[in-house]
């Protein structure tokens, strides 16, 4: 058997709460690493669980309790400089309680017509993500990083 060095790897996660009866969805308006319109989310604490920890970050950041989260799949890229691979599992769910804040410290929280997401102010490549969480049309998002060029890859 040959050994081969494992590679360091970033978690997290991001989830989209749907309201099927009024066709929305809840957002984010992101202002910290990253900015634009996109669902909720965050990292995956060490030694944490997938799902405890999407459920743990989704009340942190909406006040929402989540629960029967349905996997979506993963948008994941390897960095080669920093030697470090970092992946984004991808939940929905439609099972929901509770009352949403109006704002974090990692921005804006509010309901939307999930009509309505194209024109909004999305976060780089999240139409891609919003696509796969909510219609179901691939399991991974890949980027195919060369020469600086980020490439994009469905699975």
């Amino acid at each position: 058997m040959s050994k081969h060095e494992l590679e360091q790897v970033e978690l997290t996660n991001m989830c989209a709460i749907i309201d099927e009866k009024a066709g929305k969805v809840v957002v984010q308006k992101r202002i910290k690493s990253w900015k634009g319109i996109s669902f909720p989310g965050g990292h995956v604490e060490k030694g944490e669980a997938l799902i405890p920890s999407t459920i743990r970050e989704i009340k942190e950041e909406t006040g929402l309790e989540i629960a029967h989260l349905k996997f979506c799949g993963v948008k994941d890229w390897y960095e080669k400089e920093k030697k470090r691979r970092y992946m984004v599992f991808l939940y929905s769910t439609t099972d929901f309680s509770g009352e949403l804040l109006e704002a974090t410290e990692e921005g804006e929280v509010y309901w939307t017509d999930i009509a309505h997401l194209p024109q909004l102010e999305l976060s780089s490549d999240f139409a891609e993500m919003a696509e796969m969480m909510l219609s179901h049309t691939f399991s991974e998002f890949w980027y195919d990083i060369k020469g600086g060029e980020w490439m994009k890859k469905f699975y």
